[in-house]
């Protein structure tokens, strides 16, 4: 019977026999326990010398054990022994609690034994490992309720724990004396060192042990991340390996702590780094399980880190810019080729690592955004050129599918040309390319456009807002840009979203310079202010020309920056709408008087005359403003009425007939008759003959 299962004694008989073995072995149990707790005080409580052999004691120990199993045996089977269990309780009670008591000693004894064995072991460390196992199992035996209770456990529980620091410092410095990392800092470089002894069977039996004590490899994970794989990954490095160190095998990493970005290797010599580096560090690489070794351990620890230094600061970076590179790169199989070299070192897990697989088979969708991406930040440097640098773009119309578009000549920034250059150059390319990449060329002319209007008008606001020429280039930039949409709809196929774009630059275009034209007029009305004219007035003074004057050369101005830019009809709406707003705010001014003096009348007169004289010089041909100029002819009736008789004035109303009722109502006439003239009979008789026909 196995002393380890709980002990249950049946009924014993009244025969004397089985009392007397029962007594006979319950004595030389506590015989036993006397010996053992001996050996065991003067160890562990007392550490006074003791007098009995252990190994002789153990021995007895082991043929006692074989004696308690027979009668235990005994006691069990024997069924003649039911009908004494009153009778024999107190035996069989007896008997229990002695058997309790051998386990506890045996065990005590057992404990003492492994603890004799470890100075035998040497530096046999699995050997050490498995006999500090055994103890730590038979301390921890959930099943006994006596040993934690003895008093000599605690010291036996700190010998074992004293044992097994002992055992890991040494196998730290025996691991430090087999594989050595070593790191030296100069001013501007660093040299790192990595020496692995031969011996195999020594770092096999090392690492090993390491291993079952769970042994923290933070400090060497780090160490190869920082100081290895992350400088071959971000910069160059001089790496030479010897094979032919004596009993070693020596890498030997060198480079710079700080580089330009510019010397970055490539993607090939940083995978041909880390092959080498890993080849090197192969040496340690001691398999210790069908499924688990040094590299494994190790990747548990960096691989994620490392796979995310390699993508992001080598894969990213070395994804081909151009087509022409990408149709002749290997990138892809590099990748490729490197990850399963990895899991062949058992450095990743063919099942579960796939993020540089992955990202192989990404790479030319990730070409394709780089390449859009580029383009994009290509055209965005366009738009930050300066707008005044600007050339001659003749007329010119696009037919297509529901219609055609003119554009009108005019001057357009060379920004905007080579933009234009550039956009053609994408569409070209997007018409020869495989559909997923011509779509997303499409979508980038889109962004192009679509972000042209925010750039420009960020990149050059203050221009925008202060320079007028700046602004009428940037109203022709965006009309051009929006025929070009036009011209060339059926090779963007038609998609709606380009027109709407399109519509998008035409009116941010237009908006831009309509709140141009609205400061204009507001600087004309706010120098008219000086035109300032009451009834109280004896004279008109200068205040009038001066403003007059200021508001023409405010015109000239724009004629010299805007006629040679902007479209001719554009140039004459706009210039003509300036105009109806300043002549319009003269003849209110006028009519605003009750009674205008005849020197008064004739300082207006003067006035008008220079309006007259000076404003259609604006136009090419000065009689364009008669069209565009919708209050032009009441302004310079104005100017004869005010110089006018009161015969001159009838005679040009011509009982409504006449010219003055092109631009007058009866009212507006006999306000001025009221204003110029003093109240006769000859005035009564022409304001009764001004009527509304």
């Amino acid at each position: 019977m196995d002393l380890d299962e709980s002990m249950e004694v049946g009924p014993i008989s009244e025969e004397f026999d089985g009392k007397k073995r029962i007594t006979r072995i319950v004595s030389r149990i506590k015989d036993y326990q006397d010996k053992v707790k001996e050996i065991v005080t003067g160890n562990y409580t007392d550490f006074l010398p003791c007098c009995y052999d252990n190994l002789t004691i153990m021995k007895n120990g082991k043929i006692l054990e074989e004696e308690i199993n027979n009668v235990v045996s005994l006691v069990n089977q024997d069924s003649s022994w039911k009908h004494s269990e009153e009778n024999m309780k107190h035996h069989r009670e007896e008997l229990s609690e002695a058997i309790m008591g051998y386990k506890t000693s045996f065990k005590l004894q057992t404990i003492h034994s492994l603890f004799e064995m470890i100075p035998r072991c040497g530096d046999d460390y699995p050997k050490l490992l498995q006999i500090l196992e055994k103890i730590k199992v038979l301390l921890n035996d959930g099943s006994d309720p006596i040993l934690p209770k003895l008093d000599c456990y605690q010291s036996i529980s700190l010998r074992y724990h004293e044992e097994y620091q002992i055992l890991l410092h040494s196998l730290n410095k025996k691991f430090e004396t087999l594989i050595q990392f070593n790191e030296k800092l100069f001013q501007h470089t660093k040299t790192v060192t990595l020496k692995i002894k031969k011996d195999e069977d020594q770092l096999h039996q090392v690492i090993v042990s390491l291993v079952h004590t769970n042994y923290n490899v933070n400090k060497m994970c780090k160490f190869l991340m920082d100081n290895v794989f992350e400088p071959i990954i971000t910069r160059p490095v001089s790496l030479t390996v010897n094979e032919n160190d004596g009993d070693f095998v020596t890498m030997q990493l060198s480079y710079q702590l700080e580089v330009n970005e510019d010397l970055r290797p490539n993607h090939k010599i940083i995978f041909q780094r880390m092959m080498e580096t890993f080849y090197c560090l192969g040496h340690m690489n001691i398999v210790i399980s069908e499924r688990q070794c040094i590299f494994s351990i190790i990747a548990k620890h960096i691989k994620g880190s490392m796979c995310k230094l390699i993508i992001d600061n080598c894969l990213q970076k070395d994804i081909p810019d151009t087509i022409d590179e990408m149709n002749d790169s290997s990138i892809m199989m590099a990748i490729q080729a490197f990850n399963k070299f990895l899991a062949e070192m058992l450095f990743l897990d063919n099942e579960n690592d796939h993020v540089l697989d992955e990202y192989a088979t990404k790479i030319d969708v990730l070409f394709q955004k780089k390449f859009c991406t580029n383009i994009v930040s290509s055209a965005l440097e366009i738009m930050k050129k300066d707008l005044h640098d600007m050339c001659f773009v003749e007329e010119r119309e696009a037919h297509f599918s529901s219609g055609s578009e003119t554009f009108s000549s005019c001057m357009i920034s060379k920004s905007t040309i080579d933009l234009k250059k550039f956009l053609d150059k994408i569409l070209l390319e997007a018409s020869s390319s495989e559909k997923q990449l011509s779509e997303r060329l499409l979508r980038t002319i889109a962004i192009i456009l679509e972000r042209y209007t925010t750039e420009v008008s960020h990149n050059h606001q203050k221009l925008l807002l202060k320079i007028p020429q700046h602004t009428a280039l940037f109203h022709n930039n965006c009309n051009y840009l929006s025929y070009w949409l036009q011209k060339n709809a059926s090779k963007l196929n038609e998609q709606q979203s380009f027109m709407l774009i399109g519509s998008s630059l035409r009116n941010q275009g237009n908006k831009t310079f309509n709140n141009q034209l609205q400061n204009q007029r507001t600087q004309l009305l706010q120098s008219l202010e000086g035109f300032d004219i009451t009834n109280a007035m004896v004279e008109l003074g200068p205040e009038p020309h001066k403003a007059v004057r200021q508001c023409i050369r405010q015109l000239d101005l724009l004629k010299s920056v805007w006629q040679t830019v902007l479209p001719e009809h554009v140039y004459k709406h706009s210039i003509g709408s300036l105009l109806v707003t300043f002549c319009g705010e003269i003849i209110r001014k006028i009519f605003n008087l009750e009674d205008i003096t005849a020197v008064i009348g004739k300082g207006l007169v003067n006035v008008l005359a220079i309006v007259i004289e000076k404003t259609p010089q604006l136009f090419k041909d000065p009689t364009d403003i008669t069209i565009v100029v919708k209050n032009w002819t009441k302004l310079t009736q104005l100017a004869t009425i005010l110089d006018a008789s009161l015969i001159e004035i009838t005679e040009m109303w011509a009982e409504g007939k006449g010219p003055l009722t092109l631009s007058y109502k009866a009212d507006e006439i006999k306000h001025l008759i009221r204003a110029l003239f003093q109240n006769t009979k000859h005035r009564q008789t022409c304001l009764a003959s001004i009527v509304q026909l």
